[in-house]
């Protein structure tokens, strides 16, 4: 894709340039896998964005997208050009350069390989090409929109060619940096799902943990998000935002909730350094903790036993329990982690589930926070059986607070 640089801004060891190119070879050069990038949510649903063909159609004005180039930026000044690498990856704009792609192949389709029937009209074509439409993956309402055009002589040259586009192109952005800046970008749009930031931050961790949870799966929130997750949880399934709010609060000794807040404080904490590891994480400890979670889900292969472990807020509870009683530095995790794989068996069988799921819907939801009240309810009765306090089956919504600092 060749580019005409605009201007040049430097951040640190990062270097954007303002770019313009043509529409036409934009949207052709897209990587076959752009919608891939893994900071990105996916596609979304968005009515505004449906639009994006009167933009095209009335030849106004598309909002500058971001990408990602190499490590190394072209040393040229403005207004000289550039061939940018095929590998680049969208920053900010996916859900534009999605649509933008839907109405190339459609267009391109036609120009090249439908055979039109003018003795009927649009819609009526339209209606009887359906079935082979769906299967190629051409949605039908931009398929009558892009055959309109054609029949009035505005194809790909019309909407394409004659358009152009700006593109902000980041060289030598840091992952971190590259996380934080998608945030940012997201925050005056469509809100970016709360799960799918904080699965963001500690993406460096992410392979590692699956890797020691394997065989089981782990499932981010692009995926399967965190409530079709816990309503059909099988055995051997993670979701990966319930291990990181578990894995935080073991590590705070308090039920920490992984809200907007948290996602802010972690992703830009004023002294850090930009290229820094957004999430330092001990990697004993992280092991220590996978296992912790293995054993509990092969402890715990009952319909009910299954269902409580796919809840975000029973592993807060617990895992906030362990860390609270343990010794501080990474050691003190570590061997609290173990403690509690040794009184497995203790715990699973004074864990009275059947009894945790009537006192849970028996709750008033419109007098209390479920989630809160739930959470701090399994910390309270985890609490009480490491320190030894009660040994018996735990009596759910009679347990004494325990020293938890909610975080």
């Amino acid at each position: 894709m060749k580019l005409k640089i605009l201007d040049k801004f430097r951040e640190g060891d990062a270097t954007c340039l303002l770019c313009k190119a043509s529409l036409a070879d934009y949207v052709d050069g897209l990587p076959e896998n752009f919608r891939e990038f893994y900071i990105q949510r996916g596609i979304v649903t968005n009515r505004f964005l449906d639009n994006l063909w009167d933009t095209l159609s009335a030849q106004r004005h598309i909002p500058p997208i971001v990408l990602v180039g190499g490590e190394i930026p072209p040393d040229l000044s403005s207004q000289e050009e550039f061939d940018l690498s095929a590998d680049f990856k969208v920053l900010d704009g996916l859900q534009r350069s999605h649509r933008l792609k839907e109405i190339w192949d459609t267009v391109v389709f036609i120009e090249n390989d439908f055979e039109d029937n003018t003795s009927l009209n649009v819609p009526q074509l339209a209606r009887q090409q359906a079935n082979n439409l769906r299967k190629k993956g051409i949605n039908p309402q931009i398929f009558q929109k892009a055959l309109g055009a054609h029949r009035e002589g505005n194809g790909r040259d019309f909407l394409f060619e004659r358009n152009t586009i700006w593109l902000e192109v980041w060289f030598g952005l840091s992952e971190a940096a590259q996380i934080q800046k998608m945030l940012v970008l997201n925050a005056g749009h469509k809100s970016v799902n709360i799960k799918h930031q904080i699965e963001l931050i500690f993406w460096s961790r992410f392979e590692k943990l699956q890797a020691e949870l394997a065989p089981g799966v782990v499932y981010r929130e692009k995926d399967k998000s965190s409530i079709s997750y816990s309503k059909g949880r099988k055995p051997g399934e993670y979701h990966f935002a319930h291990l990181i709010s578990a894995f935080v609060s073991l590590l705070d000794g308090a039920l920490v909730t992984t809200n907007a807040e948290y996602s802010a404080d972690q992703a830009f904490p004023g002294e850090r350094e930009p290229d820094e590891t957004l999430l330092d994480v001990d990697d004993q400890v992280l092991r220590a903790f996978a296992h912790a979670i293995s054993v509990l889900d092969q402890s715990l292969r009952t319909d009910v036993g299954v269902r409580w472990l796919g809840r975000e807020v029973v592993l807060v509870g617990i895992f906030g329990a362990i860390g609270s009683l343990a010794e501080k530095g990474a050691a003190g995790k570590v061997k609290a982690l173990k403690d509690f794989e040794a009184k497995m068996p203790q715990f699973i069988s004074s864990l009275n589930l059947d009894d945790f799921e009537r006192w849970r819907n028996n709750l008033e939801l419109s007098k209390v926070n479920i989630g809160n009240v739930n959470k701090r309810e399994v910390y309270n009765a985890t609490r009480q059986f490491l320190e030894g306090r009660d040994d018996g089956p735990i009596q759910w919504g009679e347990i004494g607070e325990g020293d938890n600092d909610a975080a």
